[in-house]
């Protein structure tokens, strides 16, 4: 049995919970049918259609499925068997009946049954199947599937099995398998494969399939044997994870089956879509270390030849006689950060300084060695520490001792008090000639706290998700029950989900998002609340949950104006961005939007601002409803599409020039234009070249499969810029590949600690259990 390729390792199975039937199946049908590519590179494509079910269950939240490792050992069976018609017990989401029905089709079978209890998972394979073109092949039947096995066989639908996968109630595989003998539905020839026999484990179907005919016949004619009996010899999550669906899962012992029929019996050992992490990210770095190295070295030997040639004049866009400012530019380690460094140094003859924090010894900031800075000086870590004061210190004296004129704060949301509250100390201390792009600690309290912001909102008179603050497990179980009761007039029920009022940005990757109806609270939804551990001091916000969408926007605020505005589509962990056009009716909602919190906050608001919005209405005809759900006042990562905007420098510039500065329209940038896309080439040869490759290698994907993946990589490589690449300036882009993520790889195998993911545009890592 091969390693487990990470790239298709789901989201975390969520402690404590039965992780299905809580909302995220209509959850998944939503992000599938809202896909913007659906039209075009999903509908009637079955491989696209697993391949987006497996991006939800990836970024989103776990889906049971069968995955591609089990999946690819049942579609070479069905190559090789060629079955003419197949039936499978149990079909949850439909991930199992649109990749073994494709099979079945492309070997010339004629018919494919899914048997699902289930009218809710049975609606959304329907939907699916319907997407992935293959409604001439399936069919799905509602209802027990003893009860279904019968219905067909005595309408004449189902006269032969040739291939059956069990993949249901635990305890039914024996009693629907021997059904299946009685009714003659199964014979000589015919092929089982059942999944979990091992794991969780199925002891009676194992002794049923692997005993002789003799033994077989000899446990056929007993009787007496009772359900609890029987029930005993399985774990007891498979015993009772149907029982708020169905009370009733008694497998039903009336049929003696085929007692000498006579299989032969293969067990073969697979994963789950889950996995672990591993060094292969530190042997990439090796391996692409010359290719790197070339590519530096010659941008390098290239520039000084230009410099030494070049008559001296400056900086790009510089003027004569211009006094000179210094500009502190924080966060530089982030790609956001480096960009704003680099388009003042093209553009402006000032003096630029970068500071940041760097989390161990030698994983140096990759922007210490960019040619935009003047200087860079480390900050004492808020995080290190465990204490604001040694940040706030720290910076303080970079400010006073190289005479900052204007501070850029791009740092991270673990430093959001702490730059409001350098903010002002700065300002008290240096007098009024400091400027600084960062929003005071009255600000941040107002819009960085989930449940303050939409109140907010709310007293803004708009629109905004129902939302309640919760301090305890009760007060949850109460906004729940209060919700029902509101909403009894309405026709569809809403759902809810708990957020953490003090999460931070990098525990967002272990929080367990789970829908909650509106009603009162299951036993099971207590369970998942006290969980929790919600608290006076650990507050959470029950919010409600809007079906769509999301997205992310940008913009710089100087005394209460907007000087510059970017929307994009976003995720869990954005890694590609690109541009909604600014005259789309979306990009204007969210930019007015924008400008109402502004203006309500008056001359004095200066600083970054990112909202983060849940979209209903986009379909064509409908009402476009926007929803804000947090708002990040700081600067976002989408900043980089103004990485070829030099007006922006003037907007920022404009904060020095007083009052009397008026600046021209909003900028934003152009969308859809060759190079106007960005990427982060480190992310992408991982995620979409190397691993697929690997996996085609090992057999544990189809060449078609990866091919989509590795034609997306090529078309990024080609057509899209890089976050981080400057050809004027590669050495960032060296020692981030090279120095900075090594060390904290190596750093972290050292001290025994997995990750989850990492985001190369912030140079975060997501530490599992942290």
């Amino acid at each position: 049995m091969d390693s487990f390729d990470q790239t298709k390792a789901y989201a975390a199975q969520e402690e404590g919970t039965a992780f299905f039937d809580d909302g995220r199946e209509i959850e998944l049908l939503n992000y599938m049918y809202r896909c913007p590519k659906i039209v075009n590179k999903i509908r009637g494509k079955p491989s696209q259609v697993l391949a987006l079910i497996d991006e939800f269950a990836r970024t989103r939240k776990y889906l049971m499925n069968v995955g591609e490792d089990k999946g690819r050992i049942i579609t070479q069976l069905i190559a090789k068997k060629k079955p003419q018609v197949m039936v499978e017990l149990g079909g949850y989401v439909g991930y199992s009946t649109i990749l073994f029905a494709d099979a079945v089709r492309k070997a010339g079978g004629t018919r494919y049954f899914t048997l699902e209890r289930s009218p809710e998972f049975a609606a959304i394979i329907m939907a699916l199947v319907d997407l992935a073109g293959l409604l001439d092949v399936v069919k799905v039947v509602i209802g027990a599937s003893d009860e279904s096995i019968m219905r067909l066989y005595s309408t004449g639908e189902l006269r032969h099995i040739d291939l059956l996968f069990l993949d249901h109630y635990k305890p039914a595989y024996v009693t629907d398998l021997k059904l299946c003998e009685e009714l003659g539905l199964i014979t000589v020839g015919s092929v089982l494969a059942a999944d979990n026999v091992v794991s969780p484990g199925n002891p009676p179907y194992l002794e049923y399939v692997r005993n002789n005919f003799k033994a077989r016949r000899e446990k056929s004619i007993q009787s007496g044997v009772s359900v609890e009996h029987y029930e005993e010899r399985f774990p007891q999550r498979n015993v009772t994870m149907y029982e708020k669906k169905f009370p009733a899962q008694n497998p039903n012992f009336a049929s003696i089956g085929n007692p000498d029929l006579v299989y032969e019996s293969e067990l073969i050992k697979s994963f789950e879509p889950t996995g672990v992490p591993h060094v292969l990210l530190i042997l990439l770095s090796i391996v692409c270390l010359p290719i790197t190295i070339l590519i530096v070295s010659t941008s390098l030997v290239i520039i000084t030849i230009f410099d030494l040639i070049s008559t001296p004049k400056g900086r790009r866009g510089t003027k004569p006689n211009t006094t000179t400012k210094t500009i502190l530019v924080t966060g530089v380690s982030m790609t956001k950060g480096l960009t704003i460094a680099r388009l003042f140094h093209q553009n402006t003859p000032h003096r630029i300084i970068g500071a940041d924090t760097e989390p161990i010894p030698f994983a140096f900031s990759p922007a210490r060695f960019s040619r935009s800075l003047d200087g860079f000086y480390k900050l004492d870590s808020p995080l290190e520490s465990g204490k604001a004061q040694p940040y706030v210190m720290s910076l303080l004296r970079v400010i006073g001792k190289e005479k900052v004129d204007l501070w850029i704060s791009c740092s991270s949301v673990v430093s959001a008090m702490e730059d409001a509250e350098v903010a002002r100390l700065a300002e008290q201390q240096f007098g009024p000639q400091f400027k600084a792009v960062q929003f005071g600690p009255e600000f941040i309290r107002l819009l960085h706290q989930k449940d303050r912001f939409i109140g907010h909102v709310q007293k803004l008179g708009m629109l905004t998700p129902e939302t309640h603050r919760c301090e305890s497990g009760q007060e949850v179980e109460l906004d729940l029950l209060l919700s029902q009761i509101s909403q009894q007039q309405e026709k569809e029920s809403k759902y809810f989900i708990l957020k953490s009022i003090n999460l931070d940005d990098c525990s967002r990757t272990n929080m367990t998002t789970r829908l909650l109806p509106s009603g009162p609270a299951s036993p099971d939804t207590r369970s998942y609340i006290a969980s929790l551990n919600i608290s006076h001091q650990n507050p959470y916000l029950l919010q409600e949950y809007i079906r769509g969408y999301e997205y992310c926007t940008h913009s710089l605020v100087v005394r209460g104006k907007v000087q510059c505005f970017v929307a994009c589509l976003s995720s869990d962990m954005l890694m590609h961005y690109e541009a909604i056009a600014s005259s789309d009716p979306l990009s204007k909602a969210m930019l007015e939007f924008t400008e109402t919190v502004v203006e309500d906050a008056g001359k004095s608001f200066t600083g970054h601002l990112s909202f983060d919005f849940l979209v209903k209405g986009e379909d064509v005809g409908k009402e476009l409803k926007l929803y804000p759900i947090e708002c990040n006042p700081r600067i976002h990562t989408a900043v980089v599409l103004f990485q070829d905007t030099k007006d922006l420098v003037a907007r920022y510039v404009g904060v020095l020039q007083g009052e009397g500065y008026e600046a021209e329209e909003i900028l934003t940038p152009r969308p859809g234009r060759r190079g106007q896309c960005y990427y982060w080439i480190g992310h992408d040869l991982v995620t979409l070249f190397t691993l697929p490759l690997l996996s085609i290698l090992f057999g544990h994907r189809s060449v078609n499969s990866g091919f989509e993946d590795t034609r997306t990589f090529f078309g990024h490589l080609l057509t899209w810029k890089d976050g981080t690449f400057q050809f004027w300036d590669p050495v960032p882009f060296l020692m981030l590949y090279h120095v900075y993520w090594p060390m904290l790889f190596l750093e972290s195998l050292r001290k025994g600690k997995e990750w989850t993911r990492i985001n190369v545009s912030t140079t975060k890592v997501f530490l599992r259990g942290k």
